[in-house]
């Protein structure tokens, strides 16, 4: 289409809000925006203002404008959602992010309220904390919080029929409103508390706690004053933790942009009660597209229905519809929602200079990731760039329990959601030629199978491993896929060896290397993996010899242990009160179950226990 046809019709956009869609000549969409003054908006691409060299490419596309009015800017910002969301532009951003953050949500609508821990902000009469980058942090805080303030931790259903005390109220960790064991009014002085403590005002709370322990130690009542002393030291000791950026305790976020090598990366800080608690990286192409476009995108869809939203977004360029996202996401809040560009010396400008700092430098990161995968390439003569790596290895004591592992990395960073863990079913004794060549057939047959195969296969061994490797793409008929074995170095003053096929030398690492320190990574991953599992499987084993050892527990009673909480680890985890709801116990046994347990089994195999596995599937 001529220029002067195109001219035409951006002159012909009406000066109203809407909806604007940028197509190729035969009609497909490139890039879908939205503006207050359409006319306005649109001419100013095609006058230079926006363009740098990316943003030309895409203009150099265009061969038609279309458009959709709409009454107000708000209509314009949801019905560009809906149409990016059902036609996926190539220009626009796309921000692929299904991880929802656990919040800590307080029922403050029930009779005695309980906290309880959920991933979506709904619109009840509840108060929500988060949302936590970390779930172990998350945990830890409830930890905290269940140990300092004895709330109820039982469902609606369990509250409304229990007929007496659970062990929490046994062990000073609940209060028993079940059973009528506190007043209503002291009750809610505890969750007033718990609120404080959440809203992050710990000074004042600890304050408080300070001068009723020494009311209560005046009035003789010691027993009160030594429950406030210990919740008190819990406070004191997760507030120590705390990285303070702000003095008052407003929840805010602060977003973060830096653009290099074809990359932008965003980094958002999460700040709530003044503390930091963390924060979350993203990798998108650069499209070209201006900064206040690409952040009004990005906050856009991160701040999607069912997110938390903070009272005030640190953001670090104004944004034109700043008002119009202020006004949406109010009404999601049901509060004052503030989009902020602060300059230097202003409030917030300190805490957006980090964001902006932690994005530059895990940009750079990540790109220096890329940069180890070519040097990789060549330096090991691979056929691709290693853009997936798998890592093997097998863990095994005198042959018993041995088991596999699987490791993968994306562009130089785990991708702990692939990792597969694998139970040995065809070895007896110590092979672990046979061993490897198990785990790789049944890795790469579902492979090949399901399309799922990766770049570079590492083995953690020498040249009989690779060898066994190389076997087993054969005998799969797999061609594309490279293959290499780490050696351990046998002596101190010798390098790791990397051996490769067909070469009947292998390569000593250079330590200073990128790609080296990659690829050690790589098999150290493998090996913690393998590791780990083979502990937690000789832990289970530990367990049910253990419980075979309880007086009172015979094959009916284990076999309902294990089938009610699904394995030897539930059995572990649970509570003594859980363990009595189990058919054929009772509370007596219970306690005596719980005891044994946690009194018996090595420290070291209690801890790998409690650990919560996540992100690690086993095969």
């Amino acid at each position: 289409m001529k220029e002067t046809d195109l001219q035409t019709q951006v002159e012909a956009l009406p000066q109203a809000p809407g909806v604007y869609l940028f197509k190729d000549p035969k009609g497909g969409i490139l890039y879908i925006g939205k503006a207050k003054d359409l006319r306005k908006r649109v001419r100013s691409y095609f006058q230079g203002r926006e363009q740098d060299t990316k943003t030309s490419i895409m203009l150099s596309k265009v061969g038609q404008v279309d458009h959709i009015a709409t009454r107000t800017e708000k209509e314009a910002l949801i019905l560009e959602d809906t149409l990016i969301k059902e036609h996926h532009p190539r220009y626009n951003i796309q921000l692929r992010d299904d991880k929802r953050y656990p919040l800590i949500r307080l029922g403050m609508g029930e009779r005695f309220p309980r906290l309880s821990v959920v991933r979506r902000f709904r619109q009840d009469n509840a108060l929500y904390f988060g949302p936590f980058p970390s779930a172990t942090s998350m945990r830890e805080t409830l930890k905290v919080i269940h140990k300092a303030f004895p709330l109820r931790r039982c469902s609606a259903a369990q509250f409304a029929h229990r007929s007496r005390p659970c062990l929490n109220f046994q062990m000073n960790r609940c209060l028993a409103p079940c059973c009528n064991e506190v007043s209503e009014e002291a009750y809610n002085r505890i969750v007033q508390e718990v609120r404080l403590f959440l809203e992050g005002k710990s000074d004042y709370l600890v304050e408080e706690l300070r001068r009723r322990m020494e009311d209560e130690a005046q009035a003789l009542r010691f027993e009160e004053a030594a429950r406030t002393r210990d919740r008190l030291a819990a406070l004191e000791r997760i507030i120590e933790g705390q990285k303070v950026v702000s003095q008052d305790s407003s929840h805010r976020d602060a977003v973060g942009i830096a653009r290099q090598g074809g990359k932008v990366g965003i980094q958002i800080l999460f700040v709530r009660g003044g503390k930091l608690l963390g924060g979350r990286f993203f990798t998108i192409t650069d499209s070209g597209l201006p900064d206040r476009e690409i952040i009004s995108s990005f906050v856009r869809q991160f701040y999607g229905q069912g997110r938390f939203i903070p009272q005030e977004i640190l953001v670090p360029v104004p944004l034109e519809d700043a008002p119009v996202l202020e006004e949406v996401w109010g009404e999601q809040r049901k509060g004052k929602v503030r989009v902020r560009h602060p300059r230097k010396g202003k409030a917030g400008y300190d805490l957006l200079q980090m964001a902006e700092e932690n994005a530059q430098g895990k940009l750079l990161g990540q790109l220096k990731g890329e940069d180890a995968l070519q040097e990789m390439k060549e330096r090991f003569n691979l056929a691709h760039v290693p853009v997936r790596i798998e890592g093997f290895d097998i863990s095994n004591l005198g042959g018993g329990l041995a088991v596999g592992s699987q490791v993968v990395f994306e562009q130089g960073e785990p991708a702990r959601a692939c990792y597969r863990r694998y139970r040995i079913k065809t070895v007896e004794g110590i092979d672990d030629y046979a061993m490897t060549y198990e785990v790789l057939l049944r890795r790469l047959r579902r492979g090949k199978d399901e399309g799922d195969l990766p770049d570079l296969i590492l083995i953690d061994g020498g040249k009989g491993q690779l060898n066994v490797a190389l076997e087993v793409l054969k005998e799969l008929g797999i061609e594309g896929i490279d293959a290499l074995s780490l050696a351990k170095k046998r002596k101190p003053e010798e390098a790791e060896k990397v051996f490769l096929p067909n070469k009947k030398e292998p390569i000593p690492l250079r330590t200073s290397s990128p790609a080296s320190l990659l690829l050690q990574r790589v098999r150290d991953e493998a090996h913690r993996f393998a590791i780990t599992f083979h502990t937690r499987l000789r832990s289970k084993a530990a367990l049910s010899s253990i419980i075979d050892q309880i007086p009172g527990i015979g094959k009916t009673r284990k076999q309902a242990l294990l089938e009610h909480f699904k394995g030897l680890e539930g059995v572990f985890n649970a509570t003594p009160d859980e363990l009595a709801q189990v058919p054929r116990m009772n509370i007596a046994l219970a306690q005596q179950v719980w005891e044994h347990l946690h009194n018996n089994l090595p420290r070291n195999d209690t801890e790998s226990h409690r650990q919560k596995k996540t992100h690690e599937n086993s095969v």
